[in-house]
């Protein structure tokens, strides 16, 4: 005789960089255990495949996960966190003023709260010369985390993110796709823009949408007051 199993709650929440409205149901677990094991197992290749695992598993309409914006992930995986852990995060802060070792400051976030902050700049088509121009792509998990280990001095690193996040090239009457280029193309139309133009590209990545939230507190001991922003996973974990 089958054992009763509970019927799954359901939410609604809107994918941000397309305004997809899905379905989700809270992570089980199975899942938080899958989730503690990557976080213990502090490989960043597993940490992105569980994360991807999960979405796929607790959202109920078709979701690309694979082609989502890195702020998307954010974004569903803390509201997933909300209705299946706790709507709070409680975090930690030091003060930066008196660096007094008992000077530690508790601050709660509410997770169902937290919204992605789209920049008024920010564009994805980018016109660079002539009629010609530029259609970016956002960076998905295993590309933003490539770009979170960029250092000043890896220039060809930040030139494969430029070259894997472009959707396509156009002009006044065609549009060539990039996946349909081949990688030395793309390196030398990104080689032969103008200082301007690269910039314009760069902007791309420096306006992206942030999930992130302003957070203000006191220090218990000196009462300096602090303001702070708090952006992606790890800083609300």
């Amino acid at each position: 005789m089958a054992l009763p199993v509970m019927s799954q709650v359901t939410y609604e929440l809107t994918i941000p960089s397309t305004k997809q409205k899905i379905k989700y149901r809270p992570f089980l677990v199975k899942e938080q255990k899958d989730l503690l094991i990557a976080q213990q197992s502090d490989d960043e290749k597993v940490m992105i495949e569980t994360l991807k695992n999960i979405i796929r598993s607790c959202t109920l309409d078709k979701v690309e996960v694979d082609n989502l914006a890195m702020f998307d992930i954010e974004y569903i995986f803390t509201q997933l966190r909300a209705k299946s852990v706790g709507e709070y995060s409680d975090l930690t802060f030091n003060c930066l003023e008196c660096n007094d070792p008992k000077a530690k400051m508790n601050v709660s976030i509410d997770l169902t709260t937290l919204t992605v902050e789209f920049n008024e700049k920010h564009k994805s088509i980018i016109p660079l010369f002539d009629t010609v121009g530029i259609k970016m792509k956002y960076p998905g998990l295993a590309l933003f985390d490539k770009m979170n280990k960029l250092e000043g001095n890896q220039v060809d690193m930040i030139f494969d993110v430029i070259i894997e996040c472009i959707d396509s090239i156009y002009d006044e009457d065609t549009v060539y796709p990039a996946h349909e280029q081949s990688r030395e193309e793309l390196e030398t139309f990104i080689n032969n823009l103008t200082q301007d133009q690269f910039q314009k590209v760069q902007n791309f990545f420096e306006t992206m949408p942030k999930l992130e939230k302003e957070i203000e507190f006191d220090c218990p001991m000196c009462k300096y007051h602090h303001q702070h922003v708090v952006r992606g996973l790890s800083g609300f974990f």
